[in-house]
């Protein structure tokens, strides 16, 4: 009885980590708005706002964070809200976690 409580307790927590791993590959669930490009479901990384700046609507489920610089390197300055609405400065970009 009790091997078969481990053997099933290993094939549930091997089941747990399979699914957990399918979903890292996303940031959110929804759609990401950059200067009017849809990112749908985005990928978790950083988007560059380019030289101009940009306009961001963040209809994920997700906080997306605002950075000074391209590369998400120097802040996190701010942040646009799951739902919200927001503004990256010219150089600047964002960053899904």
């Amino acid at each position: 009885m009790r091997r078969t409580l481990i053997s099933l307790g290993s094939i549930a927590a091997a089941g747990m980590l399979a699914f957990a791993g399918t979903q890292s590959a996303f940031a959110a669930s929804g759609t990401l708005v950059v200067n009017g490009t849809e990112y749908q479901d985005p990928a978790a990384g950083c988007y560059a706002a380019g030289d101009e700046g940009a306009q961001v609507d963040n209809l994920t489920d997700s906080n997306a964070e605002v950075f000074a610089d391209a590369a998400c390197a120097q802040g996190p300055v701010g942040v646009i809200d799951a739902g919200g609405s927001g503004d990256v400065p010219p150089g600047g970009s964002i960053k899904l976690s």
